[in-house]
């Protein structure tokens, strides 16, 4: 169904002068939305009994109920049957969905929207967090994705009303990695939200304004503090209307793709006030040849052509604004990650559009401009606290020939301190034990907590970092990163932002050990070689 789907939308994008003028928004056949007044319940039965009309679902905090109209009644006499009546506060066609995605042939190359937007910069500033969950409301995820099922929170697929995601097509497995992929984990793609939770709400194939408002509501109602919906219409509903406006007074942060016809005609849920819409551009900052425009119409731009991100099973390249939204997504996730508690809905929207780089030439796109996750994350730097834990000892763990005392790992230079490997049951290994002073406030609930360290061993050489776990009196293990043969190659090992298990007395201590396996590549022994350290601080973020 949904490559059905993506041809058609490939279609309309070709053909986009001859009916940009005239949108023809589609419905369901035989079937209305219906508001009741309140306390109306008997009345509405009574007057869907008069027509033979049926129930068949009421989306719960709106009231609204779905309803199949009798054989021969047109979903236009029915709505005006129903739209005369006293108890009725509005009746509506349900418009179906369409996926905001233009297809290209897969390819792979690097992620240049995240670059392009300064994704690298917000995150040495925050990393989101996984307290934070996205809602991806599109064709459902794959949950085994390798760069997926790490990061997601339990979904529903409102499509079939079961809880089975399982894509259809590889239109949502790809957006729900725009917006949250695993990071930092040596594999795939960095997702823009970093840390954040995916929550994955399925309602293609049978996408309808009626499917749409209740995975709006379900996300609202179960801790979503972001939605991204890569899918539209050119029909207005105030049961999608009312779904997006409950989300937005419970705090959440809405996204939707601005279309991809290269038309300024209406799509909703995008043109909704509380829903911020969002084109695509270009590697050059320029208007996407497809993405829909217009001030009033497109709030900001984000990247979303040839982007890079997961599908079923592996990895491509896809284009159109349906990129572009979980990446702007993304940045509200990051930045509920930064903002102090008390923040509102209000201010991220306003940290984002208010942050936003020019783009070249704009006539009349966009409202503001192309996103900037660094000067977005900023704005909120004021709320953050930044605090260097130090060494205040060193000593060989592993290894012979200990040379250098604990201020050669103060600074980047070429002061080292140093240790000769020696052979064990794993091969050679050189490690050594470093005591640093805790100097944050807190020991939980950080913004982030990284362990900085520069080294060098031979090619080759595995490096992991060790954290004492004063709760389990031993070393346990927290990250393996890569060494250079040489220079001062700095590497940021990413850790809990509950450290509480690691700290005793002020003091925590940190193992690094080198390995170079006993059998290499030739099939002979590993040869002796010097670990040399020369910088080791923690860092932690906090809120101020």
């Amino acid at each position: 169904m949904i490559r059905t789907i993506r041809a058609a939308t490939a279609l309309a994008f070709l053909i986009t002068g001859a009916i940009a003028s005239a949108q023809v928004a589609e419905y369901v056949p035989g079937e209305i939305l219906v508001k009741f007044r309140s306390n109306t319940s008997r009345a509405g039965l009574l007057e869907n009994l008069a027509v033979r009309a049926k129930r068949l679902l009421t989306i719960p905090r709106l009231d609204v109920q779905q309803i199949k109209l009798p054989a021969g009644m047109s979903v236009m006499d029915g709505v005006a049957y129903y739209s005369n009546m006293s108890t009725v506060v509005y009746a509506e066609p349900n418009y179906k969905k369409s996926l905001d995605f233009v297809p290209n042939d897969p390819r792979y190359s690097s992620q240049w929207g995240q670059k392009k937007i300064q994704c690298p910069q917000a995150w040495d500033l925050t990393q989101g967090s996984g307290a934070v969950t996205i809602a991806v409301i599109d064709s459902g995820c794959d949950v085994n994705h390798e760069d997926l099922k790490n990061k997601l929170v339990p979904g529903y697929d409102f499509s079939d009303d079961d809880p089975d995601v399982t894509p259809d097509g590889d239109h949502g497995v790809h957006t729900a990695g725009i917006a949250a992929a695993d990071t930092n984990n040596n594999r795939g793609v960095a997702g823009t939200g970093f840390n954040c939770k995916i929550m994955p709400l399925k309602i293609f194939p049978n996408a309808t304004d009626a499917v749409s408002a209740a995975a709006i509501i379900h996300a609202a109602d179960n801790g979503a503090k972001v939605i991204t919906m890569s899918y539209g219409s050119y029909g207005e509903s105030q049961t999608e209307k009312n779904a997006v406006n409950y989300a937005w007074g419970k705090g959440v942060v809405l996204f939707a793709s601005a279309g991809n016809l290269n038309t300024d005609a209406a799509h909703f849920p995008s043109d909704f006030e509380n829903v911020i819409s969002v084109g695509s551009t270009n590697t050059n900052d320029q208007k996407s040849d497809f993405s829909n425009f217009g001030a009033d119409r497109v709030d900001i731009a984000a990247p979303g052509e040839n982007i890079m991100s997961t599908v079923t099973g592996g990895y491509a390249n896809e284009t159109g604004t349906s990129m572009a939204c979980p990446m702007a997504a993304g940045v509200a996730g990051l930045l509920w990650g930064i903002a102090p508690a008390g923040t509102t809905n209000v201010e991220i929207r306003e940290a984002i559009e208010s942050t936003t780089d020019p783009i070249p030439n704009n006539n009349n796109f966009v409202k503001y401009g192309r996103i900037n996750a660094y000067k977005a994350a900023k704005k909120f730097e004021s709320s953050i606290v930044a605090i260097e834990s130090k060494p205040s000892a060193v000593t060989h763990w592993y290894g012979t020939n200990p040379d250098g005392d604990e201020s050669d790992l103060l600074a980047s230079d070429t002061d080292f301190y140093t240790v000769s490997s020696t052979i064990d049951s794993l091969g050679q290994v050189g490690g050594v034990i470093v005591d640093l002073d805790y100097a944050g406030n807190v020991t939980t609930g950080l913004r982030t907590a990284d362990l900085i360290v520069e080294a060098n061993a031979p090619s080759g050489t595995s490096h992991q970092v060790f954290f004492w776990n004063y709760t389990t009196n031993r070393f346990q293990l927290m990250r393996s990163i890569a060494l250079r043969p040489s220079g001062t190659n700095r590497q940021k090992a990413s850790l809990p932002k509950n450290l509480t298990p690691f700290i005793s007395a002020g003091k925590l201590r940190v193992g690094l050990k080198a390995i170079a396996p006993r059998r290499s590549l030739r099939g002979t022994s590993a040869s002796p070689f010097d670990l040399n350290i020369n910088y080791v601080v923690l860092e932690t973020r906090e809120s101020n």
